[in-house]
C-alpha cells in the first residue's frame, strides 16, 4: 500500500502564514469591542463626583469618585452596569446604591435600591462590587446616589 501523509490545502495554508502575523501584532484594545478599564486604589484617580448625580452629566469612558462621610469609592459606569471598588469605609454603616427616576434623584416609586455592602459584612476596603442595569424595567433612570443610612 502506498503511504499518503495528509497536509492542509495549499491555499488556506498560505492564508494563515500571510494572517497570522497581522493577528499577532493587534493590541487588545483593537481587537475587543470593550475597552480595558483599571479601578485603581489610589484615591485621586477618579473624576470626583456630586452625590447624588445625573447620569447625562458624567463624561464618557472615566472612572469616578465618591467621597461620603461614611466612605470613598470609585466606579467606572458604562452606560449600563456599574462596576466599582471601595476604597474606605466605615464597616458599622451599610453602603446602599439608587438608580433615580428623576435627574434631582428625588425619591420616587420607580426608584431601583440596591444595597452594596451592609454593616460589618463584605465588601470591606479593596472590595470590588457591580450593579447591574435592571433590564426588565420599562423605564431608564436619570440619575444615580451612593447613600450611608445610620
Amino acid at each position: 500500500m502506498p503511504n499518503k501523509s495528509r497536509s492542509l490545502p495549499l491555499k488556506p495554508t498560505l492564508f494563515l502564514i500571510y494572517l497570522l502575523p497581522a493577528l499577532l501584532n493587534l493590541s487588545p484594545s483593537s481587537s475587543w469591542a470593550m475597552e480595558r478599564v483599571s479601578l485603581k486604589t489610589h484615591p485621586d484617580t477618579g473624576i470626583v463626583i456630586a452625590n447624588p448625580m445625573e447620569i447625562e452629566k458624567l463624561p464618557n469612558k472615566k472612572t469616578y469618585q465618591v467621597n461620603h462621610e461614611a466612605f470613598t469609592l470609585q466606579f467606572f459606569f458604562n452606560e449600563k452596569d456599574i462596576f466599582g471598588i471601595i476604597l474606605k469605609r466605615d464597616k458599622s454603616r451599610p453602603i446602599h446604591f439608587r438608580w433615580c427616576f428623576l435627574r434631582n434623584c428625588e425619591e420616587t416609586q420607580y426608584d431601583y435600591h440596591k444595597i452594596i455592602a451592609q454593616p460589618l459584612s463584605p465588601p470591606f476596603e479593596q472590595g470590588f462590587f457591580t450593579i447591574p442595569n435592571p433590564f426588565y424595567l420599562p423605564y431608564s433612570f436619570q440619575g444615580l446616589e451612593f447613600s450611608s443610612p445610620k
